[in-house]
């Protein structure tokens, strides 16, 4: 399989012809033609209604299916199906909290072959995953929730994504936190950025 980072939580996972991208948002995604799409929740950085066209093949919690203008598979924890020769495990439900005062959002997660997982906006509690793709900022995130996850839930790999709010100062920051914790918790960090991929 073939991993490909995107701007902020937008990842493109292909094996042979087959394509998925997951949660093409409103700060940017690649071209979604002949992908099918897999999307964790409806925050508009996760998903952007304007680039979901009739005719594409998507997968969306409840939530999402009632926001955006095309029809799609709706999925829910414990939900399996395939796509080609990739077979995918939906997990979770809820979204990170917020704040105590905003309602908790729906929110799921999507298991790759068994091996590579993006969590959306949660820290989904798989341990020894193969691949899992890390939130490492935003309002519901700190790097202190990164080493709990990581010491709790190693995987043997992970990719910081969820970081498009962060300038280039904060980046380097978070490279530096990552590989320190990558290298205590035994996790081994490829720090991907926008547009490079990585085979597994």
């Amino acid at each position: 399989m073939k991993i490909t980072r995107h701007i902020h939580a937008c990842v493109e996972i292909s094996q042979g012809n087959d394509r998925i991208i997951i949660d093409p948002g409103t700060f940017g995604a690649p071209d979604l033609c002949g992908a099918t799409i897999l999307v964790t929740h409806n925050h508009a950085d996760h998903v952007d209604p304007e680039l979901l066209k009739p005719g594409m093949t998507i997968y969306a919690p409840r939530s999402v299916a009632h926001s955006i203008p095309v029809e799609c598979h709706i999925v829910e924890h414990g939900r399996n199906f395939t796509v080609g020769s990739l077979s995918v495990e939906v997990l979770g439900s809820e979204h990170a909290m917020l704040t105590h005062s905003m309602p908790i959002a729906e929110n799921v997660g999507y298991l790759i072959n068994g091996r590579v997982l993006h969590p959306g906006d949660t820290f989904q509690p798989i341990k020894d995953v193969e691949l899992a793709l890390v939130p490492v900022n935003g309002p519901w995130v700190k790097m202190l929730d990164v080493e709990g996850y990581l010491k709790k839930f190693p995987p043997k790999r992970f990719i910081g994504i969820h970081d498009g709010i962060v300038n280039d100062r904060g980046l380097a920051i978070n490279k530096k936190f990552l590989t320190h914790l990558g290298e205590t918790y035994g996790s081994e960090y490829s720090p991907l950025e926008e547009g490079e991929s990585l085979e597994i």
